[in-house]
């Protein structure tokens, strides 16, 4: 999936192996970074096409992308690719790949 370029933004450190991140965040990695005094967390090309969230921390941010990824794949549109990834992703079991 194609990612929004983080060059020139404040990016946010993240152990994406800690086991106490939720899972989804684990497993997709989606990018966390400052936006002025807000934090935003993304996965896509950019915050209209890929899924977003935002606020006032950055477990506030992850949460909040966590409730748009939820609502994005329960009712994907279409000609959503990034829905359609992401769905696509989570069909494939970890067995079935090797």
């Amino acid at each position: 999936m194609e990612q929004m370029s983080m060059e020139g933004l404040e990016v946010i450190s993240i152990n994406y192996e800690d086991p106490t991140l939720p899972k989804l965040v684990r497993e997709f990695r989606p990018a966390v970074y400052l936006d002025g005094q807000d934090y935003c967390c993304l996965l896509g090309p950019d915050p209209q096409e890929g899924i977003f969230g935002c606020g006032h921390n950055r477990q506030d941010a992850i949460n909040d992308w966590i409730q748009h990824f939820n609502e994005r794949i329960s009712k994907p549109a279409a000609n959503d690719k990034v829905a359609t990834e992401i769905i696509d992703s989570l069909s494939i079991s970890k067995g079935d790949v090797w």
